[in-house]
This record gives C-alpha cells, sequence and structure tokens, in this order.
C-alpha cells in the first residue's frame, strides 16, 4: 500500500469535497455526545458550590418520592436519544464511505447519492458497530454495576454514609478501574474491526456476519498496515485535541464561569444558559470533530480499497498531484 498517496488524496477528498463534512458532522454528534456525557460527574460539584439557599431545593428533590420516577424518565430518554445518534452516525459512516468512493473514482461528490446508499446500509453498518462494541461495553458494565450498587445497598443495611461511600470507593478501584482499563485496551482492535467492516459493508455489499468476517480476514492479513494506519490517524487525531481542543476548553471554562456566577441573580437564567452553553458546546466539537471523522474515514476507505485490490486505477495519481 502506497501509504503516502492515502493521506494526501485523503487530505484532498476531505478539504475539496466539504459536502461529505455533513456526513462526518452526523457521525460526530454521538461520539462528542459520548465524551461530554462521561463528563457528568461534574455537575455533582458544581452544585455543592451553590449558596445554600439555592442548594436546599436540589437536595430537597434528590431526596424525595419522585426522584426515582426522574431517573427512570431520564435513562430512559437517554437510551432513545443515544439510539437515535447511533443510527445518524451509522448514516452518516455508510456517506462517507460511499461518496469517498465516488470522489476517488468520479471526482465527485452528490450528497442525495450519500444518503440514498445510507438509507440502502443504514441497519447493516448499525448491527456490525453494535455487534463489535458488545464485548468493550460488557466488560466495563461489569465493573460499573458493583461501583454503582455498593453505596445504596450498604446505606440500606443500616450502615453510616461514610462506609458506603468508602464501600463504593473499594468497588471502583478493585472493579471499575480495572474494567476501564481492559474495556479501552479491547476497544483497540474492536474499532479497527468496524472500521473494516463497515467498508466491506459498503463498498462490497456484503450482510453483517460477512462484512466482519471479511474484516477479521483482512485485519490478519495486513496486521502491519492496518495498525501504521490506526496509529497515525490516532496521533493526528491527539494533534487537534492539542492544536484546537485546548484552546476551545479555555474559552469553554471561562463561559462557563460566567454562566454560573448568574446562578447568584437567577438560577432560572443560569440553568437556561447552562443549557444554551452545552448545546453550542455540543454542537461546536461535534463540527470540528465531523472534519476530523471525515478525514479519517477517507483514509481508511482508501487504505481498505488498495489493501483488498478495489484501488487505484492508474487515473488517481494525476488527481492526487
Amino acid at each position: 500500500m502506497e501509504l503516502g498517496y492515502v493521506l494526501r488524496r485523503a487530505w484532498r477528498i476531505t478539504w475539496e469535497h466539504r459536502r461529505l463534512w455533513a456526513f462526518g458532522f452526523l457521525v460526530s454528534l454521538g461520539m462528542v455526545g459520548t465524551r461530554l456525557g462521561l463528563g457528568g460527574g461534574q455537575w455533582e460539584s458544581a452544585v455543592q458550590e451553590l449558596p445554600p439557599d439555592l442548594q436546599q431545593p436540589i437536595v430537597d428533590f434528590l431526596n424525595g418520592p419522585h426522584v426515582a420516577t426522574a431517573a427512570a424518565i431520564l435513562a430512559l430518554v437517554g437510551f432513545v436519544v443515544g439510539v437515535g445518534l447511533s443510527v445518524l452516525g451509522a448514516l452518516g459512516r455508510v456517506g462517507l464511505v460511499h461518496q469517498t468512493r465516488a470522489a476517488e473514482d468520479y471526482g465527485i461528490v452528490v450528497l442525495k447519492g450519500g444518503w440514498l446508499a445510507g438509507k440502502r446500509h443504514l441497519w447493516q453498518v448499525f448491527f456490525i458497530r453494535l455487534l463489535l462494541g458488545l464485548p468493550a461495553g460488557l466488560v466495563l458494565l461489569a465493573g460499573m454495576l458493583p461501583t454503582i450498587l455498593a453505596r445504596p445497598l450498604i446505606a440500606g443495611q443500616g450502615q453510616s454514609e461514610i462506609v458506603a461511600v468508602l464501600a463504593a470507593l473499594g468497588f471502583g478501584f478493585t472493579c471499575l478501574v480495572p474494567a476501564v482499563c481492559a474495556s479501552f485496551l479491547l476497544s483497540i482492535p474492536t474499532v479497527v474491526l468496524q472500521r473494516l467492516a463497515v467498508r466491506a459493508c459498503v463498498l462490497q455489499r456484503l450482510g453483517v456476519r460477512a462484512s466482519i468476517a471479511r474484516a477479521w480476514e483482512t485485519l490478519r492479513e495486513y496486521l502491519g498496515w492496518v495498525a501504521l494506519v490506526w496509529l497515525i490517524l490516532s496521533a493526528i487525531g491527539a494533534g487537534v485535541v492539542i492544536v484546537v481542543g485546548l484552546p476551545l476548553v479555555v474559552v469553554w471554562w471561562l463561559l462557563f464561569s460566567a454562566t454560573w456566577l448568574t446562578a447568584l441573580f437567577s438560577p432560572l437564567l443560569s440553568a437556561a444558559l447552562m443549557l444554551l452553553l452545552g448545546l453550542a458546546t455540543w454542537l461546536a466539537a461535534s463540527a470540528i470533530g465531523g472534519v476530523v471523522e471525515t478525514f479519517s474515514s477517507a483514509t481508511w476507505t482508501l487504505a481498505y480499497r488498495e489493501l483488498t485490490g478495489m484501488g487505484r486505477t492508474g487515473e488517481e495519481t494525476a488527481l492526487s498531484l
């Protein structure tokens, strides 16, 4: 595989065919939303910083009879939103792969063609990602459950709050931390398999099982090349986070601090501004991530085409100059 050509061509496609960013944005919506959701624990500490008269209504609600119903509703809403974002992400992934091939072979990108391809392969790609994501998810869930259930179970047995918190921390160190590490390590090969299987599905029109099998064959046969592509794209992603992400985090923190101060004067206004800031953060991060995802997807698509003999016809070299 001519890796230099693949990277140069992927960048040309990403920059010259900006319509692809729409599909990248759809993919990035769910990815960014998941990362922001993992930081939800910051809200508990933020509530503790409120003045006592503003903390009391929140504490009363959390200790009231309706908190379980509210938590169940929020969990259901979160599940529905998560599934919806996953479906949109699958649509975006198909569109990126399909239209990267169109840009490479014909030099044009047609959004309608990407949407039609997305509708055709939507559920296949959705289930490919679901099946390959299950192992890491189950490992993480196995580590989370003891940590989540330890505090209420021990507190329900009449133990003090300090004992319950210490037990939850103990389970966190013994169960959750190893599970997070194991899940991260397991996610690396499964994410790579997802990338390859999606391309086998879209480019070769294979079913879910056949696409995963084809991805496994490609990974075994070209392990060195696939690992090199993954390492390069991971390094590029880390560079984007450092160069672009850190300044945005500083801006976000300044806006967050200014918004939080409004709680001293109007809690309702503060809550509304918090929601708007969260939505703006999500959309801005998704827009930036969409461009990165477009380049990453184009790189994987071109690499897969070359590794499987579906790639260059001789005309692409002229297009890359």
